[in-house]
Formats: structure tokens, C-alpha cells, sequence
């Protein structure tokens, strides 16, 4: 949202923008730019294959198998839950705008409730979708630490690239649904700035 735009709202006593500004959670940020940072941390999600990719021949033989690209591993799991966490409240955050913009004059308690509902998808997006990037980057680039780092983990009861369980997809699905997913939610982003 443009800042001068803001700024005149809150000084016209919109109940919402005064609410927002107050209460509201990542309220610095408008909702196309926060359905865009959603699908940066898709984008960056879609990272994983790259990173497993790019591990040592050593790790890859010894914990990977040959073919990466295919290798089912237990976080992608986690991956498809971060991208649907991710996802899940960009369109929220869409839905929520589109709402928004078809109401004349917003009440005092509809301020509070579209404030809720927009830091509810917010959290789930920003906070809980990151987490689970960064657990998910984070494991898989732990083998470029090499064999005996991943050694000791496995002897310490950590197995970071053990054999995901039946709903885990392979690594290059994991990784091009979140790319997918990266692209359709950046559009979103960004005929969503069509409602401020």
C-alpha cells in the first residue's frame, strides 16, 4: 500500500487502518506485500533439490542413494506442510482483501474481526510457514557439513535423511510443488494490490 495512502487513512479515522496500526501483527506490511513474502519463502522452499543436490558424492552415496531427484526422504513432509501453511494464508490474506474492499464503512467490530483474521493468516503464514522452511533448508543442507557430521547425528538417535514415511514425495516434487506453488501465489500478490 502506498505510504501517503496509509498515512491518510489513519489521519480520516478509518476503524480499520486505526485498528490495523494498533493491534495488528506485521501491520508495517500491507496484504499484497505479505501474500508476496509468502511466496518468497515458497520460492526459497523450492531450494530444497538444488541444496540435496549439490551435497558431497560421499553423503549422497552413503545416506542418498544415486538418484536424488527420487530419493524420499522424511522432511518433505514437512516441506508440503510449510507449503501448504504458506499457501493456505495467502489466499486467506486474498480472500480477506477482496472482502474488505466491497465494504462502504467498516464498524468498529468488523475492524476487530477482519484485524484477527488478518493477523490469524498472517502468523500462519510469516511465523509458521518460515519455521518450516528453515527446518527444511536446514536439514537438507546439514550433509554439507559432511559424512562425519551426519555420523554422529545418526549415532546420537538424528537421522535427517531417513526414508520419509508413505506421504512423503520425492525431493523434486517437494521442491517444484513449492516452485509451483512460489509463481501462483506471487500472481496472487499481486492482483491482490488491486483491492488497496
Amino acid at each position: 500500500m502506498d505510504e501517503d495512502k496509509y498515512t491518510r487513512l489513519v489521519l480520516e479515522g478509518s476503524e480499520y487502518e486505526l485498528l490495523r496500526a494498533r493491534r495488528g501483527m506485521f501491520s508495517r506490511w500491507s496484504i499484497p506485500q505479505k501474500i508476496r513474502g509468502c511466496s518468497f519463502l515458497l520460492f526459497a522452499a523450492s531450494a530444497m533439490f538444488p541444496i540435496m543436490f549439490s551435497l558431497p558424492g560421499a553423503v549422497q552415496e552413503r545416506y542418498l542413494g544415486v538418484d536424488i531427484a527420487a530419493t524420499r526422504v522424511g522432511f518433505t513432509v514437512l516441506t508440503l506442510l510449510s507449503v501448504g501453511c504458506l499457501v493456505g494464508s495467502s489466499v486467506g490474506l486474498a480472500i480477506l482483501a477482496g472482502y474488505r474492499d466491497r465494504l462502504d464503512d467498516i464498524s468498529e467490530r468488523q475492524a476487530w474481526s477482519l484485524v484477527g483474521i488478518e493477523d490469524l493468516f498472517s502468523g500462519l503464514g510469516l511465523v509458521t510457514g518460515l519455521l518450516g522452511v528453515v527446518a527444511t533448508l536446514a536439514l537438507a543442507a546439514i550433509g554439507h557439513a559432511g559424512v562425519e557430521t551426519i555420523d554422529a547425528l545418526v549415532a546420537s538417535g538424528v537421522r535427517p535423511y531417513r526414508a520419509g514415511p508413505r506421504i512423503a514425495v520425492t525431493v523434486a516434487a517437494a521442491s517444484g510443488i513449492a516452485f509451483c506453488c512460489a509463481i501462483t501465489v506471487f500472481v496472487l500478490g499481486t492482483f491482490t494490490e488491486s483491492f488497496e
